[in-house]
Parts: C-alpha cells; structure tokens; sequence
C-alpha cells in the first residue's frame, strides 16, 4: 500500500436538517468508498431529531461532526465549501442521498487524467422515502470528457444532476466564487454547472453512482411550497441567458424558448405535488405562473387535469401518483454534448491504482 498522504485529499462535505432516519445508509456509503484517502464532514443545521446522535456513532470511522447554533439553512452550503473543506476535490453528499462504492475514486481517476476537468457527474437512481429504488436510464449515452462551453447550454433545459451525483475539483469552485446564496439550493447546483462549465470542461460517468431521494415528502417537494421557487427558477434562465448574451454564446442563449417551455411544464408537475399535499392555492398559483411563462402550456393534458381538479375541488391524488411514476421513469440517452471524447472510467480507475499504488 502507498502513502495515503500521496493522494489527492477529497473531502465528503454533509449538510444535514432533520434527516437521522436516512443518515445511517449515507454516512456509512461516504465510509466505505474504494478510495482511500478522504475526510467525512458532517454539519449539522440545528437538527430537532436525532441527527447529530446518530452522526457520532461515527466518530470511530474519522467523521468529523460539527453543528450550528441555528438553522442558517442553504448557507451550510457555504460553510461547508469554504470554512470546513480542504481537499483537492469534494462532493456535497446530501444526507437524504447515498453513494455507490466507487464513485469518488472514479471521479479522482477522471480529473486527475484530465486536469481540464473541472466535475464529474456520475449517473444516478432514485429511491423513495420507503427505499423503494426507482431505476433510471443514463442521461447520456456514454461516458465522456466534453469542452465546458459545449455542455453550457444543456443546463440551459435541464438541471442534469444533483448536488450527490457531482465530484467538484476545488479549485474551479473557487475560481468561480463558489455557491451563489443569494438564490435557493434547488437553483444553486444547476447554475454552479453552468458557470463551471464556462471556464472548466465537464465529464459524465455513465454508470449508476449515486441514489437520489425522491417523494411528495422530500426537502425539495416541501420546499416548492414557498411560491418564491418558481420567480428563481424563471429568473435563472433570465440569468443564464443575460450572461450567455454578454460573451457571445449563442448556442446558450438560442435555447431560451426552449427552457421557457420545459419549465412552464415542470410548474404544472409541480401543481399536481401541491395538489397531492392538498395546497390548493399553491397548486392553483403554480398554473397560473406557468401560463406567464408559456402561454400555450394551458392546451397540455395535464394543465388541464390539475386545473379541473382545482375548478371541481376534486383531487385524485392516484392520477398524481401516476404522473410522478412515469415522469420518474422517462426514458432518457441523450448525445454527448459535441466536441466530446469518450472515457472508459474503468481504465482510469486502473491508472489511477498504478499510478498512486493503492
């Protein structure tokens, strides 16, 4: 075995609110990846169940546990990133969400092949708050090393992954100021890949990484009840277009119609959750900002599913849950975005071991 001290520190950065049910399965995946050399931080936002208990059975493992005083929300983001992480790379490992064994060794493998490469995203699955696992298909269809520029304007239709499913090289977060708080954390991954992707190229490991939690009752669902979400969603697009138009990125900023319309859907989605919760009034501003954003979206079927359940005070919470299965289920495999080079991660992971002697 080589000196660990030889390889590249990454640290597994873990924000964490009122998730102890969950915090067993993550804490032990960060705990046992293949790669050896890493630091485990815990950070907990003032938990009111039993989180920080159940975080300190780990102590054993080398987890480190901190906790702060107050909820300060999404800025445990920031804390986490710029206070507590020393590694050459990290992830935002969020505790509701675990890891497969080798994604961070071949995320390493990656980035230290390419040092052009400023994240990897590793495919990921869902699973439900019950641990019942929703399979995915990869979003592309292949795993790749793609110039950033190229990949820019898929972020600007898709969010693409979630803050588990990407392997960060520290230094490009901090070349780009790191997380933008002054926007939600549902907003904050999806402009962190695109503003990476202006100065950093972009990979994609298309094998199944991480598993992301999904349900009515998840942060995220809960958190699209604050109507703020969908003024920020519609402004980042604005954003990304601003930018896009200000250094001459036409293939980003072309793409506005496009991102408009997808996301007047994603608010009718978003309606049928509220209506499933029994918001009505949130459900019924849901369509309402959606047809601000689209005008045609009012001659979907599904518009107009939830909007007669508004009018009727009828709710079928089965066609919800039916809507949810099958958007969970959409088949995906796009092309790699162009100029990409295809990777074969597991040859990395050989490199990598041959190289560090591990």
């Amino acid at each position: 075995m080589s000196d660990k001290k030889e390889l590249p520190l990454v640290s597994i950065l873990m924000p964490n609110y009122n998730y102890s049910r969950y915090l067993d399965q993550c804490i032990q995946s960060a705990i046992h990846q293949t790669y050896p050399h890493k630091e485990i931080i815990f950070c907990d936002n003032s938990s009111t169940d039993d989180s920080v208990k159940v975080a300190a059975k780990y102590r054993k493992d080398g987890v480190m546990i901190c906790r702060n005083q107050c909820n300060i929300m999404n800025y445990n983001y920031r804390l986490l990133t710029e206070e507590y992480c020393r590694g050459k790379y990290f992830i935002l490992l969020c505790t509701d969400d675990y890891l497969l064994p080798d994604f961070i060794e071949t995320a390493v493998a990656i980035m230290e092949k390419y040092p052009d490469v400023g994240y990897v995203h590793g495919e990921r699955d869902f699973v439900t708050s019950e641990n019942k696992l929703v399979e995915q298909d990869p979003f592309y269809k292949c795993s790749f090393v793609a110039p950033g520029k190229k990949t820019m304007p898929v972020y600007m239709v898709e969010t693409v992954a979630h803050p588990s499913q990407g392997v960060i090289r520290r230094e490009a977060f901090q070349s780009i100021g790191g997380y933008d708080m002054e926007i939600d954390c549902l907003n904050a991954d999806r402009s962190l890949w695109f503003y990476l992707s202006y100065q950093y190229d972009s990979s994609f490991i298309c094998r199944k990484m991480s598993r992301i939690r999904v349900g009515i009752q998840s942060e995220t669902a809960i958190l699209l009840q604050n109507f703020q979400m969908p003024v920020l969603y519609h402004l980042i697009i604005k954003d990304f277009v601003n930018f896009a138009q200000n250094y001459n990125l036409p293939e980003v900023y072309e793409r506005e119609g496009e991102a408009l319309q997808r996301l007047a859907k994603e608010f009718v989605g978003y309606a049928g959750n509220m209506l499933y919760m029994n918001h009505v009034k949130q459900a019924e501003a849901y369509l309402k900002y959606a047809k601000i954003v689209f005008r045609d979206v009012v001659n979907e079927g599904l518009y107009q599913a939830f909007n007669s359940m508004i009018q009727k005070n009828l709710v079928d919470k089965r066609f919800i849950e039916q809507q949810n299965q099958e958007y969970n289920e959409h088949k995906r495999s796009y092309e790699p975005p162009q100029g990409y080079m295809e990777i074969n991660p597991e040859e990395l992971v050989r490199w990598l071991r041959q190289k560090y002697r591990f």
